[in-house]
């Protein structure tokens, strides 16, 4: 590509953002919802998601896909033509505030900065890093693709641009919920985190396998918290099967299956992880 037609894809890629933040300002009228959208779609971001495009990254950005307290998701397509999953992260302080703990603790991540960007930075970096444990230990995720200030690029799970169906929306057997303990069995015993938000609507059903999401608030084994984490993640998913009239085995049983004889020693803590080389860090 000639220096001309880099400069034409510069400017084009810029308007294009610049275009989709204008329009998501003028959908949202309420003066709260219209903060969050600044603290989304900001400059900061733009350029995070113009470096992304420059890098092959991700090539366009579509319509919101999901909005939660802490971040939003949009419907990306990779160079490849296939869809990704875009999240980014807000950088407004008060959306993490109640979050805090899940940080505090996790010895993946010590001397933490406490600015809004720094946070929702951070908070994207670690999602990218639970995934990757969680995949590597093969518990069915979405494939983390890279990571970028605060914007996270994943697999995106679903067709045609609509997200798959949620676990809270689909018929389910035994078979789910046993698929769910070995699911919770592995992030403990073989990525060492424990989701810490586990319930029927952060699970997808899709193509008759069960697909564990939203790993933001996950922590890492040693976390003084994790076991409580743990309790609550298995107590969450017993309450959800016996609502559908599914025979759940006892939450403590449960919990001394996963945890085995001991649980993973505490160990020295980790140094803080290196970005450099994962994809789209720098």
């Amino acid at each position: 590509m000639s220096g001309a037609e880099d400069e034409y894809e510069d400017r084009r890629i810029s308007e294009e953002l610049l275009r989709r933040e204008r329009r998501d300002r003028i959908k949202v009228k309420d003066a709260d919802d219209y903060k969050v959208v600044e603290g989304v779609l900001d400059s900061r971001t733009l350029m995070v998601l113009y470096s992304l495009m420059k890098s092959g990254h991700l090539a366009s950005l579509s319509g919101v896909v999901k909005s939660g307290k802490e971040a939003r998701v949009y419907l990306g397509k990779a160079a490849s033509g296939g869809d990704l999953a875009v999240k980014i992260y807000y950088a407004v302080a008060s959306k993490f505030k109640r979050r805090i703990m899940y940080l505090e603790g996790d010895p993946r991540f010590e001397g933490i900065k406490r600015g809004p960007h720094a946070l929702a930075e951070l908070w994207a970096r670690r999602e990218f890093m639970n995934l990757k444990q969680a995949r590597d230990a093969g518990v069915r995720v979405p494939a983390p693709v890279a990571v970028r200030g605060n914007v996270l690029l994943m697999e995106f799970i679903g067709e045609g641009g609509r997200p798959a169906p949620l676990l809270a929306e689909s018929k389910v057997d035994r078979g789910d919920y046993d698929a769910l303990l070995r699911y919770i069995r592995g992030l403990w015993r073989d990525a060492a985190i424990v989701h810490a938000d586990l319930s029927e609507y952060n699970v997808f059903k899709w193509r008759g396998e069960l697909v564990l999401f939203d790993f933001g608030n996950s922590v890492d084994a040693r976390h003084p918290l994790a076991l409580d984490l743990l309790r609550r993640d298995v107590e969450t998913v017993n309450r959800f099967f016996a609502s559908r009239g599914i025979d759940v085995a006892d939450a403590e049983e449960v919990l001394r299956e996963v945890l085995g004889r001991c649980r993973p020693p505490p160990g020295p803590a980790l140094a803080a992880p290196s970005w450099s080389g994962y994809p789209g860090t720098g």
